[in-house]
């Protein structure tokens, strides 16, 4: 994939700090925002950071990414609801036991 910009999508209170580091920002407020960022960055970005707050589907986002074929991360903040991990399932799938 050619160089290109990164795109962080998010609210208006988290962006200024990823802008002073040089990103590309745009305001979002819930998944049909995101999904409409992603369709008009396809082709200027080479990755696009979502802050996981602003996602109500984040499956619906990953799977729209892939189709416009863009490299996305999701990004957890303190404002996203946290998740319950299994570190004995992860440690065994790491080492190719489960």
């Amino acid at each position: 994939m050619p160089a290109g910009k990164i795109v962080v999508v998010g609210d208006k209170l988290n962006l200024p700090l990823f802008r002073s580091a040089g990103m590309s920002v745009v305001e979002a407020d819930n998944t049909n925002d995101v999904l409409r960022v992603l369709r008009s960055v396809k082709d200027e970005a080479s990755l696009v950071i979502v802050l996981k707050h602003v996602v109500d589907d984040q499956e619906k986002v990953i799977k729209a990414a892939e189709e416009l074929n863009i490299p996305i991360l999701i990004l957890p903040t303190v404002w996203s609801p946290a998740e319950k991990i299994n570190v004995e399932k992860l440690l065994a799938r790491a080492l190719g036991l489960g």
